[in-house]
């Protein structure tokens, strides 16, 4: 979620009245958006596993599309998840992502209606129309029945390649190319050509995901030059944009893979009183990582659509930013700020001074319906690229969420987002970095195992030897990982008053659909009756936790690793304690979803002799390391989180080697205050922790420090 920094510096906390209004108002300028699930809307059930096999057969004889090429684009689209009839950001709907895009939903774009209603016609932004006529089938069921959305996006494409081949079905898959890239709806060339390529790549590749196998051919050829019979635009260079070719620092812009067809529209570095030169937004200046080092990416969602949540960041009153945005529509990217500088996107600045972020167009609570296979696999192939450059290694304690970042002070960390939320696939998202989540050992390494390595589910045999304590006694770690396909959760929670899609009430609440999701529940005992775990930050009164999606405190999520208290074994799976915000808290892994696969890592606990150590929101130096120029106008001592401590006995997952606390001084937008834009370094060291859901610091002084 868009994050200010509010306590940058005076200007800046005096503009958070400003800017909540603005934000509300800005985001509401979506470039597309569709309909939340409503209730009492049910969709047609999805066939699953052969029916959906099936569905896909018979559509590709009825069009003649190839069987490879018609599931490859559905994969790409969708991951063969229809998400029980709810639209991507899009206006997408089902396996083919159908697309529907009303004046309602582009209300706020433009004042001219007259306007507004010819974009909404345009049939490129209305493929969902076109489609049903194609096969006689009504709009409505389209949307909401999988095999009519399939036979109605097969027809579809098969209708692009017949008009770009004179009127003939190509005979050869390879021939497809050039439909599949007007499939898209791309208006670029670069931004098409990739999700034809990833396309074809599933064709020579093969796939097999959802109960759908795709048989590969490495042999199918393809021609990008085929491409310039659909007219698209050229890349888009930075000129385009009016963006200069290199940053302040001649840092070449944009910075990602060539191929991902990025652009460059930077935020906005400017004041915004002009009395007052520390009053800037939206980034600091820095030379990373010459004097900052780039430890971590951070994965985010915009709370609106693209084009407003880039029109905000060019706004220097939003106090917010982010290095790059990532369209829902087709992955393109779009970079706002040098990957040098700093951006202000999670609120602490012991973390993006450190951090590269990520926007992700899209709403939290609506997630899975929201999250694109295409943003998906463009991020990782960004992520991928970023890790090489920076070093950044790619495991879940580097590459983390909004919502794991602690608030910067103890209010903050109440109002801290929780953004991407509980709906984004990080197993998913890991495999593609080619970074899976895999246990420690082969479930088969124990005596009788079959050598399987497989990283989620299993039978109970072998999830029997994933919860062995003689092979993982107490005190080992574990890494979190239901099967999200599989882990269908209710969560409660409202849409944002600046959400615009039509037929939602802004601002509603209640529960949300059934749905994949990436958490398990915590609870006080290894029991499913037993109270959601408590979190002290927003249960000030010691109330139980609840199923509100905001409600960070009693889930842990995919990817992040605890140290075992205890353990339950019972007839119908196992219950895992493990330490988590000072406390035990408890989560089931059923024998056919073992979510509590065994890890290694590095921990740490309190030094013998100490009864608890506290916990630290950020990682700044100690007053003594700051020169008098610095300390006169902005001193960052370490901030205590005083509701958290560690007692003794207790083990917590870091996330790497001690660092010393640094602070990153800019004041003002020129760099003419004394001493501005200088690392500010101390002694005082700190380990980063998996402390709850969120991380936090702890002195390196008041640690023991082993492997486990």
């Amino acid at each position: 979620m868009l994050s200010n920094d509010k306590d940058r510096r005076a200007p800046l906390r005096r503009a958070t009245a400003l800017w909540a209004a603005g934000c509300a108002l800005t985001l509401a300028v979506t470039a597309v958006a569709a309909a939340a699930p409503t209730a009492g809307a049910a969709a047609v059930p999805h066939p699953g596993g052969g029916g959906l096999q099936t569905a896909f057969t018979a559509a590709a004889g009825e069009s003649g599309v190839p069987l490879a090429v018609l599931e490859a684009l559905a994969y790409q689209e969708s991951a063969f998840n229809a998400h029980g009839g709810a639209p991507s950001t899009s206006g997408g709907y089902g396996i083919m992502q159908l697309t529907e895009i009303t004046p309602a939903a582009l209300d706020g774009i433009d004042p001219d209606s007259v306007k507004a209603a010819r974009i909404a016609a345009d049939p490129k932004l209305n493929t969902v129309r076109t489609a049903a006529k194609l096969i006689g089938a009504d709009v409505a069921d389209v949307k909401r029945d999988d095999t009519l959305n399939i036979r109605a996006g097969a027809a579809l494409l098969a209708s692009y390649a017949k008009n770009l081949n004179g009127g003939k079905t190509p005979a050869e898959a390879g021939a497809w190319y050039s439909a599949v890239a007007e499939y898209s709806g791309a208006s670029d060339t670069a931004t098409a050509q990739q999700f034809a390529d990833r396309v074809f790549n599933g064709v020579r590749a093969g796939i097999d995901a959802g109960g759908v196998t795709v048989v590969g051919d490495p042999t199918v050829k393809t021609d990008a030059a085929s491409l310039s019979a659909l007219h698209l635009l050229g890349p888009a260079p930075a000129a385009r944009t009016g963006a200069k070719a290199t940053s302040e620092n001649g840092t070449a812009l944009p910075e990602c893979p060539a191929h991902l067809g990025c652009d460059y529209v930077p935020a906005a570095l400017a004041l915004n009183d002009p009395s007052d030169l520390s009053s800037y937004g939206n980034y600091d200046p820095a030379d990373r990582p010459r004097h900052s080092q780039i430890r971590y990416i951070t994965i985010h969602d915009t709370e609106g659509g693209f084009a407003g949540s880039v029109n905000w960041f060019q706004n220097p009153v939003a106090y917010a930013s982010a290095h790059y945005v990532i369209r829902s529509a087709d992955g393109h990217v779009t970079q706002m700020v040098p990957t040098q500088d700093i951006a202000w996107d999670s609120a602490n600045w012991s973390v993006y001074q450190h951090s590269i972020s990520i926007e992700h167009e899209g709403w939290a609570i609506h997630g899975a319906n929201w999250y694109t296979e295409a943003q998906y696999e463009t991020t990782a192939e960004l992520v991928r690229y970023l890790s090489r450059k920076y070093g950044i290694p790619l495991d879940r304690q580097h590459i983390i969420g909004h919502d794991e970042v602690p608030g910067s002070r103890d209010a903050a960390q109440t109002t801290q987002h929780w953004d991407p939320g509980p709906y984004w696939d990080w197993s998913h998202f890991m495999d593609l970095l080619g970074a899976p989540i895999l246990p420690s050992f082969p479930i088969g390494a124990h005596p009788g195992g079959a050598g399987d390595d497989r990283s989620a589910q299993t039978d109970q045999a072998g999830a029997a030897r994933l919860a062995d304590p003689a092979f993982n006694p107490l005190g080992s770690v574990v890494v979190v990982k239901p099967n999200f396909r599989g882990n269908l959760q209710v969560v409660s929670g409202c849409t944002e008053a600046n959400d615009p899609t039509p037929g939602s009430t802004p601002g509603q609440c209640g529960e949300q659909p059934w749905q994949p999701s990436n958490f398990v529940w915590l609870r006080t005992a290894p029991d499913p009756n037993a109270p959601l775990l408590s979190e002290p930050y927003l249960h000030a009164d010691g109330s139980a936790g609840t199923d509100a999606a905001s409600d960070w405190g009693d889930k842990a999520v995919t990817g992040q690793k605890f140290v075992v208290a205890d353990r339950r074994i019972t007839r119908d799976g196992v219950w895992t304690g493990v330490w988590y915000g000072g406390r035990e808290a408890w989560f089931a892994s059923p024998w056919t979803d073992f979510a509590a696969l065994p890890s290694t890592a590095t921990v740490v606990k309190p030094k013998t002799g100490r009864a608890a150590i506290p916990v630290y929101a950020t990682a700044a130096p100690e007053a003594s390391a700051y020169p008098a120029p610095i300390a006169a106008v902005d001193l960052r001592t370490p901030r205590l989180l005083t509701k958290y401590s560690i007692p003794a006995g207790q083990s917590y997952v870091t996330a790497g080697p001690a660092v010393h606390g640094e602070y990153w001084f800019a004041y003002s937008i020129d760099g003419s205050a004394p001493m501005d834009r200088t690392e500010v370094v101390g002694a005082t060291q700190f380990y980063l922790i998996q402390f709850n859901h969120r991380m936090a610091w702890v002195n390196a002084a008041d640690v023991d420090v082993s492997q486990s």
